[in-house]
């Protein structure tokens, strides 16, 4: 009966996803309709990455499949997981098993963790999934799902929903600089968990944690007054994405580390805080292009083909003073 109702509701989700993807495909340019082989993502890709960013589990774990082998996208297995842990933590149990499987395998970008793998499995089993069933026995009905999922180098806990404040005030301004209010919403959440209040050991301040170089560059003088912060960050954001010619990833790495590091080494700088952290926004904001006004800045004319950057990011344990823009 347990293994049924599953299956009604994955029919359904399905069902579901697939009314919603119909539509967002309608409204995507058919320009975008074929794969750019630098890396630029297909108007199906577009429209999961909607999905996913709303929350549809659906979505998140048919996005993490394309990731993990490179279906239509630049393969990205550490982004793969996370997508498949987010989907997991909905209790979706396909997403569960593959996240299980990922961590017992321990391949490619992922590292092995044998523990965390049978975990994952027994709860997939124990939510209805066929395959982690022939591979472990169920969890207990009264178990929690495991606590730990994403990789170490890229977890930094569970994604919570931003405040209705913070939401109302991002959607109504982001439009204003041009900017994907999902995309801010994405740079706050690993920037300051949206806390107005935070400062970093770097002196980096408020929701968009802005240093004191950048609050003046851009016109900031309270930097813990939410609007300001907002405004600022919008503002670096904005021609970030200029400069880099809607490059998101390139555009997050230079927030990190700064623009200049990016240009110097050509894409995303060896530096382990600056890798994790691109890798943590694209876990929220998968969508790698994002429109942007050539007007505001004249672009660093790096090469289109490091839009995959985040596939290339290195695993290993290079070391590297990580510059706070």
């Amino acid at each position: 009966m347990g293994k049924t109702l599953v299956r009604t509701a994955k029919a359904a989700s399905a069902l579901a996803v697939g009314g919603l993807l119909a539509s967002l495909l309608a409204a995507v340019p058919a320009a975008a309709q074929s794969q750019n082989p630098q890396g630029a993502p297909d108007r199906t890709i577009r429209a999961l990455e909607a999905l996913a960013n709303k929350g549809s589990a659906r979505a998140q774990y048919e996005l993490a499949m394309r990731y993990e082998v490179g279906k239509g996208v630049n393969r990205d297995e550490r982004l793969a997981l996370s997508l498949y842990c987010r989907a997991a933590r909905q209790d979706y149990p396909e997403a569960a098993y593959r996240a299980g499987r990922m961590h017992l395998a321990g391949r490619g970008a992922v590292s092995k963790d044998e523990e965390l793998g049978r975990s994952w499995l027994r709860r997939a089993a124990l939510l209805g999934s066929e395959d982690a069933t022939q591979m472990v026995k169920p969890a207990s009905a009264k178990s929690k799902a495991p606590d730990r999922c994403e990789p170490p180098s890229v977890r930094w806990g569970v994604i919570r929903m931003p405040p209705k404040e913070i939401r109302a005030m991002v959607t109504k301004m982001a439009p204003t600089y041009g900017l994907d209010p999902e995309l801010v919403l994405a740079v706050i959440a690993v920037e300051s968990g949206y806390r107005v209040d935070v400062v970093s050991e770097k002196n980096a301040m408020g929701l968009m944690q802005l240093i004191p170089e950048t609050a003046e560059r851009f016109g900031v003088t309270k930097p813990f007054d939410p609007e300001q912060n907002l405004r600022g960050g919008m503002k670096y954001l904005r021609w970030l994405l200029a400069y880099f010619d809607g490059n998101v990833t390139l555009a997050l790495a230079g927030y990190n580390a700064g623009e200049g590091a990016v240009v110097q080494y050509k894409g995303v700088p060896p530096y382990r805080e600056t890798q994790d952290y691109v890798v943590k926004v694209h876990s929220v904001y998968p969508r790698r292009v994002h429109p942007h006004d050539p007007g505001v800045v004249r672009s660093a004319g790096l090469p289109a083909a490091r839009q995959e950057e985040v596939a290339e990011l290195s695993l290993s344990s290079r070391s590297g003073a990580s510059a706070k823009r």
